[in-house]
């Protein structure tokens, strides 16, 4: 909203190389009974579940998604709300959130040869199609899921920013999280921590220290900077 002359150029030019990272989708199921989990029962009292073949899946869907292809076998986080709070889905029902973090920004490929990449858009299509891919390996360890199924929403990456306009290509993090992009170099290697160059605007949220989660760290720190005394206040008040 400014003109640029009124940044530094260190700024702009720092902010110009500012990357964003892999694209997320989301799942969300309403089930006509509580999921059962064919590992261990004891499954259905945890909060979240992460489903994955090994560290050697782990690391061919991570970097299938770094150039820009579909994983065959992805890692899937499962969200169980009603873990925590029972109220969110009527006696004898549940709700299931999925979470797939490793999905190209731009579909190249796929890695089980399925999707035609196309224009590389996640159209309704290609987005509808890897869901069940999703969803077929989840009911592995879920065997009832597909019977116990009564509504469902796939949001891809366009879906997920329209929501959000910070998760640009529906990055969940709001920014790369690699090395050069995160703690004192986030956001910006030129804009370290929450002031901005604007007196008393201050900047917080996943693009800046100490980064994506629930834990409102940003919120916190900026706000204990506005509340702290200054070292001359500190000395009057002696």
């Amino acid at each position: 909203m400014l003109s640029e002359e009124k940044i530094p150029t260190e700024i702009t030019k720092s902010a110009d190389s500012f990357r964003y990272g892999r694209a997320a989708i989301q799942i969300h199921l309403a089930l006509s009974e509580p999921p059962q989990w064919k590992a261990d029962s004891r499954l259905k009292d945890v909060a979240i579940v992460h489903i994955l073949d090994g560290m050697n899946s782990l690391s061919e869907s991570v970097n299938a998604s770094n150039r820009g292809w579909l994983a065959k076998r992805p890692t899937i986080v499962v969200g169980q709300p009603t873990t925590v709070d029972p109220s969110r889905a009527p006696a004898g029902t549940s709700i299931l959130w999925i979470q797939l973090q490793e999905n190209p920004r731009k579909i190249l490929g796929d890695l089980a040869g399925e999707i035609n990449p196309g224009d590389g858009s996640w159209n309704e299509e290609r987005l509808n199609k890897y869901a069940d891919r999703v969803l077929a390996q989840v009911a592995e360890q879920i065997p009832n899921l597909f019977n116990a199924i009564t509504a469902k929403i796939v949001l891809g990456p366009e879906q997920i920013e329209a929501m959000n306009k910070n998760l640009v290509g529906g990055d969940p993090y709001a920014g790369d999280c690699r090395v050069d992009q995160y703690a004192p170099w986030r956001p910006l290697s030129a804009a370290t921590g929450h002031r901005t160059p604007i007196k008393n605007l201050w900047h917080i949220g996943a693009s800046t220290h100490p980064g994506p989660g629930l834990g409102g760290g940003s919120g916190f720190l900026v706000a204990k900077r506005l509340t702290q005394k200054s070292f001359l206040e500190r000395i009057r008040n002696r």
